[in-house]
């Protein structure tokens, strides 16, 4: 099974970078969503999840926005869902700039429901997954809210693989000194 959708989380506050807005962020000449959208060039279709002045930067990916704004990203996973139309969708936030990296493993996982990626001390990161789309819209359905509603939460029922990828794909930008700079 090759066909594949993705959803980008591309939404925020970027709170701890003073307002910068994550997907505007530039490593290697490329901005992080940038840097996403290449990584995905396989799928499908794109749904990328944040503010409506996305859409000129994301080519032909859609532009969603969860309800409400800001209402976090499993919210934005359930606004993305209704444009999946691939068998399986693979997930990723913006703001890991070597995200490539992890997404041929997670696509060549095999677990009942997809796969999950993990970091060198075995963490489940749940932005940076591939799931059966059937399983994950079942999950969402299962939930009185999606609103705050931490993402691993979400997840529980599904059977996920767990895959480690190399480093630093998992890398992600929260702070300027996670870029290096201070």
């Amino acid at each position: 099974m090759d066909d594949f959708d993705a959803i980008v989380l591309a939404g925020g506050t970027s709170r701890r970078l003073g307002g910068t807005p994550k997907h505007a962020i530039v490593v290697d000449g490329k901005t992080l969503l940038e840097r996403t959208l290449a990584a995905l060039e396989g799928a499908s279709q794109v749904v990328v999840v944040g503010d409506p002045s996305l859409r000129p930067l994301v080519g032909d990916a859609i532009v969603v926005r969860e309800d409400p704004p800001l209402a976090g990203p499993a919210a934005g996973i359930g606004a993305a869902l209704p444009h999946v139309t691939s068998g399986r969708v693979i997930v990723l936030a913006c703001d890991q700039p070597y995200v490539a990296d992890a997404v041929g493993p997670l696509l060549k996982a095999v677990g009942t429901d997809g796969a999950i990626a993990i970091d060198a001390d075995g963490r489940r990161q749940n932005l940076t997954f591939v799931a059966r789309t059937a399983a994950l819209r079942d999950a969402v359905q299962r939930q009185s809210t999606l609103v705050d509603l931490a993402v691993h939460r979400l997840l529980e029922p599904l059977a996920l693989a767990e895959v480690s990828v190399p480093e630093p794909a998992l890398k992600d930008v929260d702070t300027w000194e996670d870029l290096g700079h201070g």
